[in-house]
């Protein structure tokens, strides 16, 4: 792990708020061996002391990388000063359009995670029966708060499960067999409406870790940690390789890229991109010196030589310096934490379109303890925390 990482993380750490349980006292040292596979589902331990990764992405549509209007505008020029000194109103008062408020337990289920939203007024819940082992998935309607179980999720020791995404009217996910030398993933479906989760057949077994799933059409669209993208039919079927994607990871459907998200220091995370519907490539700019960089669709984000963060469009214009480095890239191309000042301590979601914030309302639990709410890149428009007996549920997609 290098200086500068380090440094982002004991910053980090430092002033972030309180999110999950207690993390072993080594679990920084897991940033460079954890595979993104892990992180999707144990998002408890993901970086460092309970820094936790809440996924977040892009689902706004895009005519072209680099080009869309709802890119960060010159004349909207956010004061990191100001964001930094100041405690904004809280995220359902600044966004009351985007967020609810959920109970942390829920009647006749077991311990939840929210892991993405059905439609605009429905999430998808998971259940675990022990820790990470996933029993079963619920959709949660957020006007009337009833629930409803989609199916039961059962696996043997060592296998996974994770990846939800929603499509053709089913909920589709991916289990990851990590007992042996080589890691498999196999794909499951159910009905959004509910009933008997079914295997989608391969007609080979599957060696890699599954990185991320999109339904597309009839298909079944999914790259690998390792690299490479491919597709398969919902009913089942042969497997084929996506053109020109070879080592790339997906990272909003249709667009793909390269390297992915797990990235060393000299790399750049999806610097190259291929939309594989239309053939149409980009390649971000990026400038000698600059480390950790992230690019969306349309924006990157990353610390220049000085350590100084900064995001810009991929084809280099409209820089601007962020108020605080983002680890793992901007959320929606917009979206990021910040830590705010002590006291009180804790964090807000900055938007950097608009320069909004608003509050997180969590607060560091005593002196010596600290975590945070970290987002990344990704098609999601979750963000997920506990506050006090409730669960906060913010929905990127419907800021504006």
């Amino acid at each position: 792990m290098s200086d500068h990482l380090e440094e982002v993380l004991r910053s980090t750490l430092g002033h972030a708020s309180e999110l999950a349980p207690h993390a072993p006292s080594d679990l920084s040292t897991h940033i460079a061996r954890r595979s993104r596979v892990r992180r999707m589902r144990a998002q408890a331990l993901v970086a460092a002391a309970a820094v936790v990764v809440i996924a977040g992405g892009a689902a706004m549509a895009v005519r072209g990388a680099g080009h869309d209007p709802t890119a960060v505008s010159p004349s909207v020029t956010p004061s990191p000063t100001a964001t930094e000194t100041r405690i904004p109103a809280s995220v359902a008062k600044v966004w009351p359009e985007a967020v609810w408020k959920i109970p942390a337990k829920l009647p006749g289920l077991r311990k939840f995670q929210p892991r993405g939203f059905i439609d605009d007024r429905t999430l998808l819940l998971e259940t675990w029966e022990s820790f990470e082992k996933a029993d079963a998935i619920y959709a949660y309607d957020l006007d009337s708060g009833r629930n409803y179980k989609i199916t039961n999720i059962r696996t043997p020791k060592g296998v996974f499960a994770s990846g939800y995404t929603v499509g053709g009217g089913r909920i589709v996910w991916q289990t990851i067999d990590e007992a042996g030398a080589e890691q498999v993933t196999s794909f499951w479906s159910a009905p959004v409406t509910g009933g008997k989760a079914t295997a989608i057949a391969t007609e080979r077994v599957v060696k890699g870790g599954g990185d991320k799933l999109a339904v597309a059409g009839d298909r079944l669209a999914f790259s690998l940690r390792e690299g490479g993208v491919f597709t398969v039919p919902l009913d089942g079927g042969a497997v084929e390789p996506v053109a020109g994607a070879a080592g790339h990871h997906i990272l909003r459907w249709p667009w793909v890229g390269a390297p992915g998200r797990d990235i060393s220091e000299g790399e750049r995370g999806f610097q190259e991109l291929l939309n594989v519907e239309t053939g149409e490539r980009s390649r971000a700019v990026i400038h000698p010196g600059e480390r950790y960089v992230w690019c969306g669709v349309t924006t990157c984000s990353g610390s220049k030589a000085d350590h100084t963060p900064f995001s810009r469009l991929r084809d280099g214009s409209q820089e601007r310096r962020l108020p605080q480095s983002s680890l793992f890239g901007l959320a929606r191309d917009r979206f990021l934490t910040v830590r705010l000042p002590n006291p009180p301590g804790g964090q807000a979601l900055y938007d950097v379109v608009t320069g909004k914030s608003g509050d997180l309302g969590r607060r560091p639990p005593a002196k010596g303890q600290s975590y945070a709410i970290e987002l990344s890149l990704g098609d999601g428009r979750l963000v997920a925390y506990p506050l006090g007996n409730e669960y906060v549920i913010i929905d990127l997609a419907k800021i504006r």
